[in-house]
């Protein structure tokens, strides 16, 4: 069998040219759109929306929109089942979402200052835009994924898309920070946002020579009912529903506010935690994937999720002891360590849980209930749960002055533990008994 010429990204034997070809766009295309992603998630999208005047809670909604547009997902698949055009719905929905963070960003540049809730608003408007349009690429993007990735190297080869995206991850980054820090203000946002649009939009380009098998067509005739019932009479795609769910609840109750913390209450610069938060978990994480992805294709989900989980949950309690001072600066960056080594596992599992264990038959909406509950359970009500008590309850706890090893616990420290807590349960309590579908038999190995 004759391959393409290049470097050897993945396990090639026995594949066409056309479909290497293909796995190699993929990760070329996922190279760029990393950038777009980081800078649309990350520290910018952090400092842009406080820039323009959010409180804590109205952070959390607006954070909330993208894993709540994911409730979409449901009809997207829908439409994705009975027209079979996943390329089509794939490139239209990826531009529309590419090209909405330049309007995004250049909010504060044609509505007047003097209006802030206008330009609250109004980026929340292109914010639902973009949100809206990524529910039509998620799902035809994980059916196709589904299809390219040969299942007996999908572990693999998630592993080397993902050290190729964090190699990204860190250049991306560095090159957000400097441009932050080189165009202060609204100027520096204005000009990432446009990055993020550009790049963003060659990533979906990219697509147009990737070679889609088409889709099935014995789902055809099937109705919307028909196949939200399959979904919800199985009980262990359900059960991999929930422990996700609980998961992201916990975790993405005050994940974002990590950044609001580290930046408002130490006084951390965009560099020093670009440096910290995002090219330092990056580079564990090319470090380690290789081998989740490789413990996946060996011993299967479980045992990745269980080790990968429990320790992650266990280094969150470090976050507790974050506070103004040097020793601070040690804290955060052990906690962004264990973040790239531990954390990259939990989210090559659920990749790989998507891919592997749903069936043929109508898949993605499989896919579309699992991210539907998901996101919007386990990000999005986190999210704003997260800022409601840090508005309400945590504020009216933190007036009451309590210390812990000398040092007065803010509210942020408050969510911090809460969060460790319920990971912890999350982890060492509920995953054991979940019926959770598998490809290895020992379902109840100990670690």
């Amino acid at each position: 069998m004759s391959k393409l010429r290049g470097p050897v990204l993945f396990d090639e034997t026995g594949l066409t040219p056309g479909h290497i070809k293909s796995l190699r766009l993929i990760i070329y295309a996922i190279a760029l759109g990393t950038v777009c992603f980081n800078i649309t998630g990350g520290i910018a999208m952090t400092g842009y929306l406080k820039a323009l005047g959010t409180s804590d809670f109205v952070f959390g909604i607006l954070i909330s929109v993208p894993p709540a547009a994911g409730t979409l997902q449901i009809f997207t698949s829908y439409v994705l089942e009975r027209t079979k055009k996943r390329k089509a719905m794939f490139i239209v929905g990826g531009l529309v979402q590419r090209i909405a963070w330049l309007p995004f960003g250049l909010v504060p540049f044609f509505v007047p200052m003097s209006a802030p809730m206008v330009r609250i608003w109004t980026a929340s408007l292109f914010l639902l835009i973009a949100s809206v349009s990524n529910q039509f690429i998620s799902i035809a993007y994980s059916s196709l994924l589904a299809d390219i990735i040969p299942s007996g190297i999908r572990g693999r080869y998630l592993g080397t898309r993902g050290r190729v995206a964090t190699v990204m991850g860190i250049i991306g980054g560095f090159l957000t920070a400097w441009l932050l820090e080189r165009f202060p203000g609204f100027n520096g946002y204005a000009l990432v946002f446009g990055l993020a649009a550009l790049l963003g939009s060659i990533d979906i380009t990219l697509f147009f020579w990737v070679e889609v098998p088409p889709m099935s067509d014995s789902v055809q005739k099937d109705s919307f009912w028909y196949m939200f019932k399959a979904v919800m009479k199985d009980k262990k795609v359900l059960g991999l529903i929930g422990f996700f769910t609980i998961w992201n609840f916990s975790f993405n109750l005050s994940v974002p506010f990590h950044l609001v913390y580290i930046r408002i209450n130490l006084g951390m610069s965009n560099t020093a935690i670009t440096l910290i938060a995002q090219i330092l978990p990056n580079i564990c994480s090319i470090i380690i994937l290789s081998r989740w992805g490789s413990m996946l294709d060996r011993r299967g989900l479980r045992p990745v999720v269980l080790r990968a989980g429990r320790f992650f949950s266990l280094a969150l309690l470090l976050w507790v002891f974050v506070a103004p001072g040097v020793f601070s600066y040690v804290l955060v960056i052990a906690a962004y360590i264990a973040r790239g080594l531990l954390f990259s596992g939990i989210e090559i599992s659920s990749q790989n849980a998507v891919l592997n264990r749903f069936p043929e038959r109508n898949r993605s909406m499989y896919m579309a209930i699992y991210h539907c509950v998901t996101t919007l359970l386990g990000t999005a009500f986190a999210n704003i749960m997260g800022g409601w008590l840090l508005d309400n309850p945590l504020t009216a706890l933190e007036g009451m002055n309590f210390s812990l090893l000398g040092f007065v616990l803010t509210r942020y420290n408050y969510l911090f533990l809460l969060t460790f807590i319920l990971c912890v349960i999350s982890t060492f309590i509920l995953l054991p008994r979940m019926v959770v579908p598998s490809d290895v038999p020992a379902m109840k190995e100990k670690v």
